[in-house]
Formats: structure tokens, C-alpha cells, sequence
């Protein structure tokens, strides 16, 4: 029987071989021969040894999924004091019936009408067409877990393992964008089209088993039912792929009263945790640390006095939600303070951001724009930044202004992003006397 330390310099020997140019095989049959089964916690400490060993830290992004390959099948189940994530409306139950229905795209539906072409059937091209444009719904199971899980990961000092799967996930959106170019061209011919294909599959195949293995065993230790439950209630705001709308969940008394019993297992579990991702974050370059708990407390009935009149906090917010434009508000620490709740955001929102340093809000290989952007507001290099992309077939204009008081003290930074798409189209004019 193998000590826990004689355990993990085994694993990290097996995955040094992959590092050196053995094969994927051999290290497969090597832990097959020697385990019956894995932590999550042993993997990722493995890959921490590693980096502390002076393992480049990209080369972790970069073969992750054939770690995640080699344990595949071994990694062990997790038992909790209470089974609420498999209750329908549990953000777990959604995000794993959410991807049973990714799957059966993928295999049953995609997979088919690719058989179909190779035997030169190319009828079927408009109903691949159709089915990458369902794949395309990844999107919002992709947006749920970087906006709401990523958020509460980063509040619990756990932001390296978000970092890494989002860079990823960047990856798959960028793979089926260019896929489905590529088949709406008249050049598109089977043997491209399905290494294409094949990609993109493996790619996703892999972040559903690294989401279900190893994101959501963790998650389960360190989250409080409290947490998934607000996650449960602001994945609506962002929506749901593949399925329809799941029942609204909320956490029974008995599992209530059952986690405050295992609330020591817990904090451990969360110390464990950092203790394990910090040494990754190092390597990556990222700092590790928890972020101080948020409380927002519901409006009042209050008047609020500005320099040129007075509001009612009710008429204030109906404002901040009737202006065609959708605002976020950075303080001077760079955390997100405020998010004015429009009709129909651009970029979506939930509570969980607040308090959130506003670089994790964004996809890693645009981190450093956005930190450069707000040193720059804070050294006075500028006051503004714009950009403006396409998405969705509509145009977005995005707009960043740095708030200083009167004295020129930095208060924060403003983000106001709005859909212009209708407003290009303007032509002449349309003036008040027109509405006689």
C-alpha cells in the first residue's frame, strides 16, 4: 500500500513522461497497472510539482486534456453529505443535461450527417449547416460557468483553474466559428471538413469531462448550498443551451441542516483547494487569493440628492433600466460596484459580479488589455478607450471613461456598451414637428 506522498511522486513521474515525449499509451498502461483510481486534488497537485520543477506553466494549458485523458474513467467519486446537485433546477444537474444533449449532438446528429457526406451525400449539407448552428447554443453553458461558477471559484482564492478553462473555451467558440465558415464556402470538401470536425469534437469532448471530473468535485466541496443557490436563480438571466428553462431550485431544510455539520469538512476542503491551485497560479502568473465576501441590500423607498435636483431611488432605477445604453461601474480597487440592469444587455450580468475584479469578468488573452487600460486611467495617460465589434450580426460599441472628482482624485472606471446596429442606419432627419 503506497503512502500519499509515494502516491503522488508516482503520478507525477507518469505525467513527466508525457512531458518528455513518451507516449500517451504507455502512460496510460502505467497508471491502469498501478491505480485503482485518483483525487482530483492528486492531479492537480501532480501538475503543481511539475511547474515548481521548472516545467514551462503553458505547456499545463496545452496538455491538460491529455492528463485529463490519462485519468479518464479513474478519477473517484466524491461523496457529500447531501445529494441536492442531482435535483433537477441544481446548477450541476443543469450543467451536465445540458451536456448529455451536447453529446448526443455531437455523436448521434453531427457525427451522422458527416458519415452521410463521405459516402458523397451532400443533400445533408444544409442539415450540418443546422446542426453547427445548434452547436453554436455552447455559448450560454459556456457563459454560465465563466460569469456565475468561475465568480464564486475566484471569491474562494480558486481563480487558476477558471483562467485556464476559459482560455479553452475561447478556443472551442474560435474552432466552430471557423468551422462553419469554412462549410458555408463552395470549397468545402469532406477529408478538411472532418479533421476540422474531429478537433472541435475532441476539444469539447474534453471540457464536458474536465467540467463533470474535475471543475464540479470541486465546486461541491467548497461551495455553500447558499452559493448554488444564487447561481441557480441568476443562470436565468443568462440562459440555458439544448434544454428548456429548468424548474427553479432551491436547497431543502434537512440539506441545510445537514451542511452545517460538514462546514469544518468544508472550510478544509477550501484551504486544500487554494493550497492546491496557488502553486499553478504562481507559475501562470496569476495571483491567488480570496475575494472579500459582497452584501447588497434590497432598494428602499429614499430620496437621493444630486447637485441639479433629486431622485427617488425607484425613479433611478427605472431610469438606469430604460437607457438604451447598459452601464458597469469599476471602483478605484478595480472591482465591479455596479451593473445597471437594462431590457436586453449586450454583455450579460448577474449579482455574482459584484465585487468581482473586473479582469476575471473577461477571457484571459484579454486580461492585459483591460489592466492596461485602467492604469493607464489611473496614471492619466487617458480618459477614455473605445472599441466597437461585431456580434451576432449586430454592431457593438464599446466605451470605457475614467471617473475622477473635481480635484482629478481617480474614483473608478464607467463601461457603457450599446447596440448601434439601428443607429447607423439614420439617414435625413426626424425632427419633433414631424410627429403633427
Amino acid at each position: 500500500m503506497r503512502t500519499k506522498e509515494q502516491r503522488q511522486e508516482r503520478i507525477v513521474e507518469i505525467l513527466s513522461l508525457l512531458h518528455q515525449g513518451g507516449s500517451f499509451e504507455e502512460a496510460k498502461r502505467l497508471f491502469n497497472e498501478e491505480f485503482d483510481g485518483v483525487d482530483v486534488t492528486e492531479i492537480t497537485s501532480a501538475e503543481k510539482a511539475l511547474i515548481q520543477s521548472g516545467l514551462d506553466p503553458s505547456e499545463i494549458q496545452r496538455l491538460c486534456n491529455i492528463h485529463a485523458a490519462v485519468f479518464k474513467g479513474s478519477i473517484n467519486e466524491i461523496h457529500h453529505s447531501n445529494e441536492e446537485y442531482g435535483q433537477p433546477g441544481h446548477p450541476v444537474h443543469t450543467l451536465k443535461l445540458e451536456n448529455q444533449v451536447l453529446q448526443s449532438l455531437l455523436t448521434d446528429e453531427i457525427d451522422g450527417l458527416l458519415k452521410k457526406i463521405k459516402r458523397g451525400d451532400w443533400s445533408q449539407k444544409g442539415r450540418l449547416q443546422a446542426a453547427l448552428q445548434d452547436l453554436l447554443q455552447i455559448d450560454k453553458h459556456y457563459a454560465r460557468k465563466e460569469t456565475l461558477i468561475f465568480s464564486y471559484m475566484e471569491k474562494y482564492g480558486i481563480s487558476a483553474p477558471p483562467k485556464v478553462m476559459w482560455g479553452v473555451d475561447d478556443d472551442i467558440r474560435e474552432m466552430i466559428k471557423e468551422l462553419n465558415q469554412y462549410l458555408a464556402t463552395d470549397k468545402a470538401a469532406y477529408n478538411p471538413l472532418a479533421e476540422k470536425w474531429q478537433a472541435v469534437k475532441s476539444e469539447i469532448e474534453e471540457m464536458i469531462f474536465k467540467e463533470e471530473e474535475i471543475m464540479v468535485p470541486m465546486t461541491l466541496d467548497v461551495f455553500s448550498l447558499a452559493d448554488w443557490q444564487r447561481i441557480a436563480e441568476d443562470s436565468f438571466d443568462i440562459g440555458f443551451a439544448y434544454i428548456p428553462e429548468p424548474l427553479p431550485w432551491k436547497p431543502s431544510q434537512e440539506s441545510l441542516e445537514k451542511e452545517l455539520e460538514r462546514e469544518p469538512a468544508r472550510q478544509l476542503a477550501i484551504k486544500q483547494a487554494q493550497e492546491t491551485t496557488a502553486g499553478i497560479a504562481a507559475g501562470l502568473g496569476f495571483e491567488e487569493f480570496a475575494e472579500p465576501p459582497v452584501t447588497t441590500t434590497a432598494p428602499t423607498n429614499q430620496t437621493v440628492e444630486f447637485p441639479t435636483g433629486s431622485l427617488q431611488l425607484e425613479q433611478l432605477i427605472a431610469m438606469f433600466q430604460t437607457l438604451p445604453v447598459d452601464l458597469t461601474f469599476v471602483d478605484n480597487e478595480d472591482r465591479v460596484r455596479f451593473y445597471s440592469e437594462g431590457k436586453s444587455r449586450v454583455f450579460p450580468r448577474t449579482n455574482s459580479v459584484i465585487g468581482r475584479e473586473v479582469v476575471n469578468c473577461h477571457p484571459p488573452k484579454s486580461m492585459h488589455i483591460v489592466q492596461k487600460i485602467l492604469d493607464d486611467f489611473r496614471s492619466d495617460k487617458r480618459e477614455t478607450a473605445d472599441f466597437w465589434i461585431d456580434m451576432r450580426g449586430r454592431k457593438i460599441y464599446i466605451r470605457y471613461f475614467a471617473l475622477k472628482n473635481p480635484t482629478g482624485k481617480y474614483l473608478g472606471c464607467l463601461e457603457v456598451t450599446q447596440d448601434i446596429t439601428e443607429i447607423q442606419k439614420i439617414e435625413g432627419q426626424s425632427r419633433l414637428l414631424d410627429e403633427e
